[in-house]
């Protein structure tokens, strides 16, 4: 039987109009004794991170008899190790990760199994050759994370997008494609391609090759109509994302920056490019659906429009049913997870808005300000301590609905 503990309130944030983040109401659930879950993040001050700790910290931890523990800023597998190592000490059963250093992976997993804690990447995908080697691990429960066809269909959906709104010049920020991110690889991929088959763009290398390119990038199309500028690089911790942004503005206008990753630590040079040029300049970004870009889209820039005009990404709840994977595991029914006791591989997409009015509804039903999109009882659902029906095929339908309109179904149905 399922044991209810949900008590839903609409926050007067939505009654009065006015939206801060705003977590639906959970009474604190006591029956026993709390688990504790250790949480690896790649940076804790991410606005991706905090969005992700904030959802565990103050929702799941109000309504699950759960603590989470989060670990520092982890830059490979070696630190990762070593969180898991002091997280075990403190007690934790299970671990989430999203960190996901595929190159020390196995690593990884193999000292869960010697520490017996139960891990889950919580959003991030594997690749085929790690899941061989890890799937019938004890202690791997699995993955939840974007299908690289996704991934790369993102950077193609923004770039259609700007197309269609008659930009010529783009500046691509490809983030850390440069220096091995896959995710912003692909992405920065999509845009290229897309710029290729739908403007005209000549690519002097194959588009996977171009989009990891260490050096400020010239293409134009073979009319000199459209023109587009790589620009590498992180934008924090000295990374040389700024000064080859910097680079690309001193080069010529532009209409469209479209970003592999965040905007937020260049924004003003942005603004001072379109004072300089007096035009607006359209602002993608492939990130997630926080708190920041909240706030970036209720300001206005000079020309009377939102510093941001395009966010595709992730949302707070996604994190959801990682921990119903951990959960699972830690009170000893892994086979609510795990099909003939291999290690789940399940797959979830991202949202997009385009103006404040789309964001504003995403960004309520991603923190609650409706109800979550992946709520404590749809969890619930899947747990099977709090309900005896729950199965892999159970947990698979529910994370894979992620689209907008299955959060719509399971909040307002």
């Amino acid at each position: 039987m399922r044991r209810k503990f949900i008590s839903l309130t609409l926050s007067a944030a939505l009654v009065l109009g006015v939206t801060p983040p705003a977590w639906a109401a959970a009474e604190t659930y006591a029956d026993g004794e709390a688990h504790t879950i250790g949480v690896i993040v790649y940076d804790p001050d991410s606005s991706e991170m905090e969005m992700f700790a904030d959802y565990y910290r103050d929702y799941i931890q109000a309504g699950f008899p759960v603590k989470f523990i989060f670990s520092g800023r982890t830059t490979n597998a070696e630190d990762e190790i070593q969180y898991i190592d002091k997280m075990k000490e403190q007690g934790a059963e299970g671990i989430i990760s999203f960190a996901g250093f595929a190159a020390g992976l196995q690593d990884i997993i193999g000292e869960c199994e010697k520490e017996e804690v139960y891990y889950a990447l919580g959003s991030n995908t594997i690749s085929d050759e790690n899941y061989e080697v890890v799937k019938d691990n004890t202690y791997y429960m699995g993955s939840v994370g974007p299908k690289l066809e996704d991934v790369y269909q993102s950077g193609c959906d923004m770039t259609e997008y700007f197309l269609d709104k008659g930009a010529k010049n783009f500046v691509i920020m490809s983030g850390g494609a440069s220096s091995g991110n896959r995710l912003h690889q692909v992405r920065t991929w999509g845009m290229l391609n897309t710029l290729e088959e739908k403007a005209g763009l000549v690519l002097t290398e194959e588009a996977e090759t171009l989009s990891t390119t260490e050096e400020v990038t010239k293409l134009s199309s073979e009319d000199g109509s459209v023109q587009v500028t790589i620009c590498p690089g992180y934008t924090e911790q000295d990374g040389p994302g700024l000064d080859n942004l910097s680079t690309a503005f001193a080069d010529g206008n532009c209409d469209a920056l479209m970003s592999a990753f965040h905007v937020s630590t260049y924004l003003d040079k942005i603004a001072d490019k379109e004072k300089e040029q007096n035009s607006n300049i359209l602002v993608g970004s492939i990130d997630s659906f926080t708190d920041g870009n909240y706030e970036l889209f209720q300001e206005k820039d000079m020309f009377g429009n939102p510093p941001v005009d395009y966010v595709q990404g992730k949302y707070a709840s996604l994190a959801g049913p990682a921990f119903a994977m951990i959960y699972n595991a830690i009170t000893g029914n892994s086979d609510a997870v795990k099909e003939n006791g291999q290690a789940a591989r399940l797959y979830q997409g991202f949202w997009t808005a385009t103006d404040e009015k789309d964001y504003e509804e995403l960004y309520g039903y991603a923190t609650g300000i409706y109800e979550n999109a992946y709520s404590c009882d749809d969890l619930q659902g899947v747990i099977k301590v709090f309900d005896e029906s729950a199965t892999p095929e159970k947990f698979k339908e529910l994370t894979e609905s992620y689209s907008v309109e299955d959060a719509k179904a399971r909040i307002f149905d």
